[in-house]
C-alpha cells in the first residue's frame, strides 16, 4: 500500500512510526510532516499552506491508495469527503460526523438521541446567557464545567468550582483567540469518577477495539493549573474491570453508530471516548473526538504490538487489509507498560513562547520496547547545523515501555532529564502514572 499521512504533531509522528512497521506498507507519504517523521517517510512536495485540491492532485500522481488524517482540524474541513469524490478511502471521518468534535453541541444531541450515558447539560449562545447558566448550575451542583463547542486544541474545557472560576473561564472563552470556537458554549454538571480514554476504529470492518488510556490534562502536578491539550499518559489502565471494552461498546459506540445511521451518516476512522469512569454509574461519556489523542497516541503506539495499518485498510474496506485482518491476532495485548510524558514550552497552554534551540535528536522514535523514545510535535524546526529550534507549546513527548509503570516512568524521566540538559526552555509534569497498580 502506498499511504499518505496528513498532520504534523507528535500523534503523527507516532502514526507514521506505527504504520511505517506494517508490512502490507511499499510507501509511506507525509504531509506536511516534522522533523523527527522524515525517516519514516517522504514528505509531500507541497507547502503546508497547499489546499485539498493540490494534494488530491499530488496523490493521484503517486497513485495514493488510502489516506489517514491524524489532526481532526482537516476533518472538520471536508478532507474526507474530497478525497472520497477523488475516489481515495481516508481513513477519517467525513466532515456531517466530524461535527462529533468540532461541535460539543452536535455532539450532545447525539449523545440526547442515542440515550448514551453522560452529564447534564445546557448551550449557551452568548456571554451572558453562559454566565447564567453557568452559576445557576454551580449553586445547584456545587460545580459546573463549560466547554467551547468548537475546536479548541484541548485547552477550551473549565471545570469551575467557585464563581471566580466561573468568571475566570468566561474570560478565556470569550475574550481571547479562543472566541471562536466559543460561540456556543456547553454548561454541563460535573461528573464524578475517574478519567479515562477509549479508542477503537470503525468502519466496514466494523469496531476494531485498540484500548484505554489516561491522559493528565492540567498543567501542573496533582491536576492543578488550566487544562492543556493533554501533558502525559500511560496504558492500559488497570483499574478499570475487565469487561470495560464490552461495556462501552455496548453503551456507547453501538448506539452512537445507530443514532449516525439514522441520520443518514456512517462512521469511518478513529473514535475517542473521553470517559468518566463511575464505581457506580459506570462510563458515562465527557466527550467525543474523531481521531486518535495526542499524546494517547504515543503511548499506545509502543504499547500495541498489533498491526495498525492492516486495521485501518480493512475499516476502509480494501482487500488488502481483509485479508491480513483475517489472518493478524486480535487477542488482548501483553503485559507491557508504558508511560508518556510531554515536555512543552515554558508559556504553554497560553503564552507565546519565542523559542529556544536545543540540540534534540530527530530520529528517535525506533522498535525499542524497553527503553525511552520520543516524537517530535508541530512545534519544532530543523536547523542547518544539526540543531532544532523549539516554539510555542508542546514540543515533544517521551515515551517509555517497560514491564511495569514503576519502571516506564523511571526510563521516561530519565529522558526527560537528559534532554533538558539541552533544552532550558522546557515544562513537564512530574507525576504522570505516579503509584498506579502496576
Amino acid at each position: 500500500m502506498r499511504v499518505l499521512l496528513i498532520g504534523k504533531g507528535g500523534r503523527e509522528h507516532a502514526i507514521a512510526w506505527k504504520i511505517s512497521q506494517s508490512e502490507l506498507l511499499t510507501k509511506l507519504y507525509l504531509w506536511p510532516g516534522n522533523p523527527g517523521m522524515r525517516a519514516l517517510g517522504e514528505t509531500l512536495p507541497l507547502p503546508g499552506s497547499a489546499s485539498f485540491a493540490n494534494v488530491i492532485a499530488r496523490s493521484k500522481e503517486l497513485k495514493i491508495d488510502m489516506v489517514v488524517s491524524g489532526p481532526e482540524a482537516p476533518l472538520s474541513e471536508g478532507l474526507a469527503d474530497a478525497f472520497a469524490a477523488a475516489g481515495i478511502p481516508t481513513f477519517g471521518p467525513k466532515q456531517a460526523v466530524a461535527q462529533l468534535e468540532s461541535s460539543k453541541a452536535f455532539a450532545k444531541e447525539m449523545m440526547a438521541k442515542a440515550q448514551i450515558p453522560t452529564a447534564d447539560y445546557r448551550v449557551a449562545h452568548d456571554e451572558d446567557q453562559c454566565r447564567q447558566y453557568a452559576l445557576a448550575t454551580l449553586h445547584a451542583r456545587g460545580g459546573v464545567v463549560l466547554k467551547a463547542s468548537g475546536l479548541a486544541a484541548g485547552k477550551g474545557v473549565f471545570v469551575c468550582r467557585s464563581a471566580d472560576d466561573v468568571a475566570a473561564g468566561i474570560e478565556r472563552l470569550y475574550h481571547s483567540d479562543m472566541k471562536d470556537a466559543a460561540a456556543s458554549v456547553v454548561i454541563e454538571e460535573v461528573l464524578q469518577g475517574r478519567e479515562c480514554s477509549y479508542f477503537c476504529f470503525l468502519g466496514k470492518a466494523g469496531p476494531l477495539s485498540v484500548g484505554f488510556a489516561v491522559d493528565y490534562k492540567r498543567l501542573n502536578d496533582g491536576d492543578e493549573g488550566p487544562n492543556t491539550g493533554g501533558m502525559g499518559c500511560y496504558a492500559p489502565v488497570p483499574w478499570l474491570p475487565e469487561d470495560a471494552a464490552a461495556r462501552v461498546q455496548a453503551a456507547v459506540v453501538k448506539p452512537l453508530l445507530k443514532a449516525l445511521e439514522d441520520e443518514g451518516l456512517s462512521y469511518q476512522g478513529c473514535l475517542y471516548v473521553g470517559l468518566m469512569w463511575s464505581p457506580t454509574k459506570g462510563p458515562q461519556v465527557v466527550e467525543f473526538n474523531v481521531r486518535l489523542g495526542d499524546p494517547e497516541a504515543q503511548v499506545l503506539a509502543l504499547y500495541d504490538d498489533r498491526d495498525w495499518l492492516a486495521w485501518m485498510a480493512a475499516s476502509c474496506g480494501l482487500d488488502v487489509g481483509v485479508k491480513k485482518l483475517a489472518t493478524s491476532s486480535m487477542q488482548p495485548l501483553g503485559k507491557s507498560r508504558a508511560v508518556a510524558v510531554v515536555m512543552a514550552a515554558s508559556s504553554y497552554p497560553y503564552g507565546n513562547d519565542p523559542g529556544t534551540v536545543a540540540s534534540l535528536p530527530e530520529t528517535v522514535f525506533t522498535n525499542a520496547t524497553a527503553a525511552a523514545v520520543v516524537t517530535f510535535a508541530a512545534n519544532v524546526s530543523s536547523r542547518d547545523d544539526g540543531t532544532c529550534a523549539t516554539s510555542t507549546g508542546r514540543v515533544l513527548t517521551v515515551v517509555a515501555r517497560a514491564r511495569s509503570f514503576v519502571e516506564a516512568r523511571t526510563l521516561a524521566y530519565a529522558r526527560v532529564g537528559e534532554l533538558a540538559q539541552t533544552w532550558g526552555g522546557a515544562r513537564w509534569r512530574g507525576d504522570i502514572a505516579l503509584a498506579v497498580e502496576s
